[in-house]
């Protein structure tokens, strides 16, 4: 079968919820959003709500646009900026440790390449803090924002892109934004820095260094692997295809998103897992730490944490470019994560919202 032809059968045959669905609100939220975009080949989702009973996932459609092979909760994925929870962790982890202190000067801790570039660029370094920098308010703008930086991809998708090659692009292609602390401004290129930072003061590349530093293993994170730094994990699943318009992205090399401000693969489980641990408590070792956490920053975005609303309530969480989520509802003590193997398909946040919607579903029937 044709693969448009197939994606369009199964839009078709998802428009007609199965018994399964129809005794699941969960699944046929995920079905139901599926159908909606077409584009998307599919999608998986984790939910967790112990209150409830709740440790559910589940996947609906394919791993790819060919529609050969269905998708499962197993599928790993590139969590893109998702990864930048794992990044300010493992920082307020080195804080703990007495290596930094979240109002620390930026400048000291960078490379001297890196304080090159950015003093060249008219950063004054001194009045920059890594709590600034954590929060998207150190006055970075990023090189993910400018059209050349998507344009250099699009045509060499395999060239091998360097930490100081992504700062370097943020300086020559965008200005500061004004002074540290006057303005919120979401910058990747901040927490690449970030990520150089985490690597030079654990002594690792970079992806061992967050590995070590949140300890995975006690986590139960079984999953979870940073690209390049790290082989996948034994018993990993397969790798599903996500779509950035009519390009299949799964070759793409990772070093176009793997400094810190991305990097990291993993399941629903897993990526949901962290989210709902850290939250709760399990991933720093001070209650301080959480609490500057989610008390720092602005009233959108704290450090490495996005502050949302689904379906009415308080979600703490993050998402990324890939279509990914992961977040937690404190009211509920739910958590949702999930991934939408299309960019250009209607935000996953608004599956996040549907699952905590159908969730609710499932409590007032009693589940």
């Amino acid at each position: 079968m044709a693969p448009a032809l197939r994606r369009l059968v199964l839009a078709a045959g998802l428009l007609c919820a199965s018994p399964v669905s129809a005794a699941d609100p969960l699944q046929a939220a995920l079905e139901r959003f599926l159908a909606a975009n077409p584009s998307a080949p599919g999608v998986s989702a984790w939910v967790s709500c112990p209150r409830l009973g709740l440790d559910w996932s589940g996947a609906a459609g394919f791993a790819a646009r060919d529609g050969g092979e269905p998708l499962t909760p197993a599928h790993t994925f590139r969590i893109a900026s998702n990864t930048k929870t794992y990044v300010a962790a493992a920082v307020l982890r080195l804080a703990e440790q007495g290596r930094l202190s979240p109002d620390d000067p930026l400048g000291p801790l960078l490379s001297p390449l890196e304080r090159e570039l950015l003093a060249g660029d008219g950063f004054d370094l001194d009045a920059i803090t890594v709590r600034q920098v954590l929060s998207h308010t150190s006055g970075l703008d990023e090189h993910t924002g400018d059209p050349r930086y998507a344009a250099a991809i699009y045509a060499d998708p395999q060239h091998v892109w360097t930490r100081e090659e992504q700062v370097r692009r943020c300086m020559e292609w965008r200005d500061p934004l004004g002074a540290p602390g006057e303005r919120y401004r979401y910058s990747d290129t901040g927490y690449v820095l970030l990520g150089g930072i985490v690597e030079r003061l654990a002594g690792r590349p970079l992806g061992v260094a967050v590995h070590e530093l949140l300890g995975y293993e006690r986590l139960g994170l079984r999953s979870t692997w940073w690209e390049l730094d790290e082989p996948p994990p034994a018993g990993a699943g397969p790798r599903a295809h996500q779509y950035l318009g009519a390009s299949d992205t799964r070759d793409w090399h990772p070093s176009l998103d793997l400094f810190g401000g991305g990097g990291l693969v993993c399941d629903v489980r897993d990526l949901g897992t962290f989210m709902r641990l850290l939250l709760k408590g399990r991933v720093l070792r001070d209650e301080a730490s959480l609490a500057a956490m989610t008390g720092g920053g602005t009233a959108g975005y704290r450090l490495g944490l996005m502050c949302v609303e689904l379906d009415g309530r308080l979600a703490w969480g993050h998402q990324g470019f890939w279509n990914t989520f992961a977040f937690h509802v404190p009211s509920l003590d739910l958590t949702v994560a999930g991934c939408v193997l299309d960019h250009d398909a209607v935000n996953g946040r608004a599956l996040a919202a549907e699952l905590v919607r159908a969730a609710g579903a499932d409590q007032a029937g009693g589940r």
